[in-house]
């Protein structure tokens, strides 16, 4: 691994930059000119260094300003230094600590690759049109225009663009003047406020919006390409608007700018981006299409406009020093969306959903040897994007917010965070800050009680033992291999038991008490806590099953026990078998967040289908019996006065239904996919993508069992043709997934084709096209070997992009024998002197050989499972 790298800040501390850029929407190319205004510190030296990539640097000039005047140092050498991407100007004169003005011309082409500044291209009347937008987090803005691009080095921006006349150009202020002279449109922004670079945005092109204010009177707008219905902005507008106002009144501190830009890109590589006052979006989490848009998505259009809302405060007016506290950024906004649509729209049980997906999906990956803290040093550029792992900085982090709310409760919680962002409105902080202002309005040491938690990879196991008038806690580091579990760990652990013999914290590994108590104690109530819990004896598990049958456990306890014990059979504390087993005191449920983990311990016992291909059928039928009473409850479309949770649950029964060859499923299924093709308006949205699988499934699957594989069905052409033709980003979604449980190689060989056609797979898509069809047991090894084929131009593609490290980990998810496992160490091996890659391969590596030993260790117990279930 290269050297450490160097923090720019420490000796040059920029206060203020002048930013004007020329752009050419037709030739693809901008040059502009920056003035920076900052101070030298530390030695004396002959050069001054910024940030700056792939940029062509036409002009420089330092201007010294002391007592004597302003003056021009002569700048002798530009040097540009690739590895750290550095701008190096060297000067035969020596530079003393002080005031300097440095002047940088500069110019670069606008490339497609989804950071610094590209283009956005979508369709009207099949002609293509691109708007320009930009995505500088994490460390992109260099690819735009010199700078100090690190979070500690704010300044204020005052940003001009030139432009054609009679676009759009937004901001991350209002527009200050704009002029039009022949052929070209000069638009000037208010300066911002003092902000780190990484939060600078502009978009550029032919837009259109709808506009709302909040009742403090901050303008809100919601943009997109006119190739979408305009009626598609409301739903996200109404949400923009309410989380500010929640917001203003969760933290007592006002929003800090005028207004709220909100734009949906046809292009954007991750999910959203919380630039300051111009949030931009996939299209797909911003844009709800009356009528066609599902619950789901609307919950996750919500979710995530709260997240990137939430931002504005945290990350924006106070913003971490170094990347190794994203976490204050990532974290807080993670736990906090849900603070804010459980508010909004508190019948959607979002903190359910919270513990069904951020929860397990933090615990799973906080499992692995290997996986990084939630606060991790950053020693190399390439490193900065490896820190977005969304189940460690975004869920796990969330999670131990929420616990610590949970711990000190929330009126100190609140008190603490309005406290913060009072104190350090415009500046940069380390997590000390926080937990000081936390401790402030606690009166607990917040962090002895967090730091313990974000500085350790892991989580504990607490064992907990009846006996008697006799309680006893253990604690100890749970890992997916025991072997690798590190006995020296522990954690103050809550309890968060309804017991009050117990101690509100395990400090120690072991503690017992005695307790008179005759019924099951229990811990981690309302799973609040980041750990495991494992009942020793049989009576406790008894007792649990029971309170479960009788529906005295909440949604969060009945969810946790499935996931704790699917896990500790994972680790290889009980067999798989067992788990299964368990799933009968679950006959009745009826929680769409508790099916969430029912339905994923089906799918991690799908698993095992890759060792014994015969109980793929028993599966099926087990499936089956375990739906039923669920599907006789919902049906096909929705009641009067129906939960959202059952729109959402019905969904996911009739998808498992189809994976399970439910006769009744599937012939119905059928039967609408084909009235879809008459009447799109006939099918809800919510389970349009599992009708559209199942004639591509049935179809290709006929042609599996005569070996023929030869694929491309009429329902397969029908839908390539809609996802080709449509701007719809849900319905685009829900064909891919569908096309995507095809049976035939040659389908999709064909579709893996499409992934490199930009005019057909938006560069965004293609990840999901292929990590589908490497999840598709039938059409793996045709997805793997594309993969592998065609990885140098995967990373000409994504090498600069944060989505580019996610790919050995997909990878690593698809691998469950010693054949896949050895095809992983082969492929991705050779590539671990990458930096931005290396984390995620050897993680893989945990993953695929702790999978693999689970699986063989347990396909016996799943075997004798299934074989005493009635036929």
């Amino acid at each position: 691994m290269s050297k450490t790298v160097s923090r720019l800040f420490e000796s040059f501390q920029p206060s203020s930059y002048d930013l004007k850029i020329n752009l050419d929407r037709a030739k693809m190319h901008f040059d502009g000119s920056v003035t920076i205004e900052g101070r030298k510190t530390g030695r004396p030296s002959k050069r001054l260094t910024f940030h700056a990539k792939d940029l062509k640097i036409t002009s420089a000039t330092i201007t010294v300003k002391d007592k004597k005047g302003a003056r021009e140092i002569v700048v002798s050498r530009i040097n540009q230094q690739k590895s750290f991407h550095e701008l190096r100007l060297h000067s035969d004169s020596m530079l003393y600590p002080g005031k300097y003005s440095v002047q940088l011309e500069f110019e670069a082409p606008i490339t497609p690759g989804m950071t610094g500044l590209y283009p956005c291209y979508f369709k009207i009347d099949d002609q293509e049109l691109a708007l320009l937008a930009t995505q500088f987090e994490s460390h992109h803005a260099r690819e735009v225009f010199p700078c100090i691009d690190e979070p500690e080095a704010k300044a204020t921006f005052d940003l001009t663009l030139t432009t054609e006349p009679g676009i759009t150009t937004l901001g991350n202020t209002p527009i200050k003047q704009q002029t039009t002279d022949g052929s070209t449109m000069t638009t000037s922004f208010e300066t911002t406020p003092r902000m780190s670079s990484y939060l600078l945005a502009f978009v550029v092109g032919d837009m259109q919006s709808k506009s709302a204010t909040t009742k403090a009177g901050t303008e809100v707008n919601v943009w997109s390409t006119k190739a979408q219905p305009i009626d598609s902005l409301d739903f996200g507008l109404d949400v923009a608007v309410r989380s500010i106002e929640f917001f203003e009144d969760y933290f007592e501190v006002p929003y800090p700018l005028p207004k709220a830009d909100h734009v949906a890109l046809p292009d954007f590589s991750s999910g959203a981006m919380e630039n300051w006052g111009l949030i931009t979006y996939r299209e797909r989490v911003l844009l709800a299409y009356p009528g066609d848009s599902s619950q789901s998505v609307k919950e996750q259009i919500a979710l995530v406009v709260a997240h990137e809302t939430s931002h504005q405060w945290f990350g924006n007016l106070v913003t971490m020093k170094w990347w190794n506290d994203l976490w204050l950024n990532e974290s807080f906004a993670n736990m906090m969306e849900y603070q804010a649509v459980d508010s909004m729209f508190p019948d959607w049980q979002v903190w359910d959903s919270f513990v069904a997906n951020e929860a397990l999906s933090a615990l799973r990956r906080d499992a692995t040897p290997g996986v990084q803290a939630v606060r991790t040093e950053v020693n190399h550029p390439d490193e900065i994007s490896t820190l977005f792992d969304p189940s460690i900085v975004y869920a796990k982090g969330g999670r131990l917010l929420y616990m610590l709310k949970s711990y000190i409760g929330e009126e100190a919680f609140r008190k603490g965070l309005s406290n913060y962002f009072t104190k350090f409105a415009y500046k940069n902080t380390e997590g000390s800050d926080l937990w000081a202002e936390l401790s402030a309005t606690s009166g607990s040491d917040v962090a002895a009680f967090m730091n313990p938690w974000l500085v350790r990879p892991g989580f504990p196991m607490v064992t907990i033992t009846q006996s008697k008038t006799i309680v006893s806690l253990k604690q100890e580091h749970f890992s997916d291999n025991p072997d690798k579990a590190d006995a020296s760990r522990l954690w103050p652990v809550p309890l968060f038991s309804d017991d009050e013999i117990l101690p509100k914290l395990l400090h120690t590994d072991e503690v017992a008490v005695r307790d008179e108590t005759t019924a099951v104690v229990r811990i981690n109530q309302g799973a609040r806590g980041h750990y495991t819990v494992k009942y020793a004896m049989d009576e406790q598990r008894d007792a649990l099953i029971q309170l479960i049958k009788e529906g005295k456990l909440s949604n969060a306890e009945r969810l946790m026990l499935l996931n704790d014990a699917s896990m500790l059979a994972r680790a290889g504390h009980q067999p798989y078998g067992d788990v299964l087993q368990l799933l009968a005191a679950y006959a009745d449920e009826e929680n769409e967040s508790v099916w969430d983990i029912i339905a994923m311990i089906i799918g991690e016992s799908r698993r095992f289908i890759d060792a014994d291909p015969a109980l793929e059928d028993k599966i099926k039928a087990f499936i089956r019996q375990l739906i039923a009473k669920q599907y006789a409850r919902l049906g096909w479309d929705e009641h009067p006065g129906e939960s959202v949770a059952d729109q959402k649950l019905r969904a996911l029964i009739i998808g498992l239904g189809a994976y399970a060859d439910a006769p009744a499923i599937t012939s119905e299924a059928l039967k609408r996919f084909k009235a879809y093709q008459a009447d799109p308006s006939s099918l809800s949205s919510e389970i349009r993508g599992i009708v559209f699988g199942v004639p591509i499934k049935s179809e290709t699957k006929s042609e599996t069992k005569s070996e023929t594989k030869q694929g491309t069905t009429e329902a397969f052409e029908y839908l390539l043709q809609l996802h080709d033709a449509t701007n719809n980003s849900d319905l685009k979604a829900d064909i891919s997934g569908a096309l995507t449980v095809t049976r035939s190689d040659k389908d999709a060989a064909r579709l893996l084709e499409r992934i490199k056609d930009s005019k057909l797979v938006k560069p965004q898509d293609a990840e999901r096209w292929l990590v589908y069809l490497m999840r598709n047991r039938y059409v793996r090894g045709t997805a793997w070997n594309w993969m592998v084929s065609e990885w140098p131009w995967i990373e000409k593609t994504y090498g600069n992009d944060k989505s580019y490290d996610y790919m050995p980990r997909y990878a690593a998810s698809v691998c469950n024998s010693r054949e896949w496992a050895d095809k992983y160490r082969e492929f991705f091996g050779p590539k671990e002197d990458q930096v931005v890659l290396r984390r995620n391969i050897m993680i893989g590596y945990e993953e695929v050989d702790n999978r693999v030993k689970w699986l063989e260790r347990d396909v016996s117990s799943v075997q004798q499972f299934y074989s005493k279930l009635p036929d």
